[in-house]
């Protein structure tokens, strides 16, 4: 019985607060069950916040994993799928999927060109355009399996902060092997440069290269028979001397760099394979040689090769790897002396321009980042090293070096096989980039290489690392 003047409510019914509980216990069933069905987060891993920066919308509507990876997990990219942009770069570059196009393309073109050297043999010209494509395609398909092997071992990641190129200044000395039965094998010495010229705007860079060297020491043949041994008494060794060779090599030229727009298409519909650049590279190379046989008089030859027409393309796998190539006609001039002749064995006699074999060159580079961060130390100063390999082959038989082997005699260049180091002191503009190579072909030559790189120049004349 309610009392009047009261201000106490009435009490609720048992019924309606038995409603209120259940509806209050659906809520929370239904919100456990949402949660249960959301996948487990990591504690040490934040959830990204949706991003046009860290993530893509295909054609069918699905977005694809963030291709930057968590500082903390350097594996991360390799859990990623195989057509996974690479590890922090950007734009998007599918490294994977472009080596395996690289590969396939120089397997093709590698099978074709072989079975038309085997299966048509000598009958083919030297310069015929399939010896060519048989050692750029054996070098693109060595280099793909390089550098997935390096992708491998070290994920992707973006471009080495000071990526390594021709020192501007450099002194290489090379040895062609041990002596032979009194024979002599010479030491080369080579001075290079290769200051580099960039355009405004990122459009392309200008490198003007060059480099003059020959033999430190004269090569000296012999003739194996020993019985002549005893008719020239004056002769020392086992075998008598019978051709000395001096040898003087010059050669110059530009390299010019365009950058070709990436991506070409829109990113939604683009490939992602690597940007790639044009390339024009005219050069001229001379080689003087100075036969002395087992006389007083001496013979000159002296052969010049021009380049005019030398183009490639250069394709960026990866930020860390590219595959450039070259090719172009090549024109040979021939001069030499006569010792019999009036003017002496100075005076050269020199011919007209003849067409010499079609010219190549196939190179893979491997960038290979050495310190992730400078170190510092009270007593040394902070350095920042970079290394780079590098795989290479020359079709030019300019130098007599090659490959011989069946039907293909005399037509297939050598080998290059090079590493370089970069150590820049941390804040300097100038570096010391040394290497070690070796060129591998009808004799084997290893060589050291030191050099200077110096600050680029711009086209603004600003100057940079």
């Amino acid at each position: 019985m309610r009392t009047a003047g009261t201000g106490a409510p009435p009490p609720r019914p048992r019924r309606v607060r038995a409603a209120s509980i259940s509806v209050a216990a659906l809520v929370l069933l239904a919100s456990a069950h949402a949660h249960a069905r959301e996948p487990p987060t990591p504690a040490n891993q934040s959830v990204p916040t949706p991003d046009a920066s860290e993530s893509e919308t295909t054609e069918s509507g699905t977005t694809e994993p963030s291709v930057l990876a968590a500082p903390h997990d350097p594996d991360a990219v390799r859990r990623q799928s195989w057509i996974a942009c690479v590890n922090g770069a950007a734009p998007c570059v599918r490294s994977r999927p472009a080596r395996a196009l690289l590969l396939s393309l120089g397997m093709a073109g590698g099978a074709l060109a072989a079975g038309l050297l085997f299966g048509l043999g000598d009958r083919l010209a030297p310069g015929d355009p399939a010896t060519l494509l048989v050692g750029l395609s054996g070098l693109a398909g060595a280099g793909a399996l390089a550098g997935m092997l390096a992708g491998r071992l070290g994920p992707d990641g973006p471009a080495a902060p000071d990526r390594l190129r021709p020192p501007t200044l450099s002194l290489a000395h090379a040895y062609s092997g041990p002596q032979i039965l009194d024979e002599t094998r010479p030491h080369s010495l080579t001075l290079r440069i290769a200051p580099n010229l960039f355009l405004p705007h990122g459009h392309g860079r200008a490198r003007l290269f060059g480099h003059v060297g020959g033999w430190l020491n004269p090569a000296r043949d012999v003739d194996p028979r020993p019985q002549l041994t005893e008719a020239l008494p004056e002769q020392q060794g086992t075998a008598p001397r019978v051709l000395e060779q001096r040898h003087v090599s010059i050669g110059v030229g530009i390299d010019l760099a365009v950058n070709l727009p990436y991506p070409v298409l829109a990113p939604r519909r683009s490939a992602q394979l690597g940007a790639a650049e044009l390339r024009y590279r005219p050069e001229v190379q001379i080689r003087r040689d100075r036969f002395a046989p087992d006389t007083p008089e001496s013979t000159v030859l002296e052969r010049t090769m021009l380049l005019p027409l030398t183009a490639g393309v250069r394709w960026h796998l990866s930020p860390r790897q590219r595959f450039t190539v070259y090719f172009g006609p090549r024109f040979d001039f021939v001069a030499f002396s006569d010792p019999a002749s009036a003017g002496g064995s100075d005076r050269l006699h020199r011919g007209g321009p003849q067409r010499g074999l079609l010219y190549g060159e196939a190179w893979y580079d491997i960038d290979v980042p050495l310190t992730a961060r400078p170190r510092r130390d009270d007593r040394v100063r902070s350095l920042h090293a970079t290394g780079q390999l590098t795989l290479g082959y020359v079709h030019s038989g300019f130098d007599g070096q090659g490959f011989d082997f069946g039907p293909v005699v005399g037509f297939l260049g050598p080998l290059h096989l090079a590493w370089s180091t970069r150590l820049r002191p941390v804040g300097s503009p100038v570096a010391a980039q040394l290497g070690a190579f070796a060129r591998i072909g009808s004799g084997t030559t290893l060589g050291l290489e030191l050099g200077v790189v110096a600050p680029d120049l711009h086209a603004r004349g600003r100057t940079s690392r």
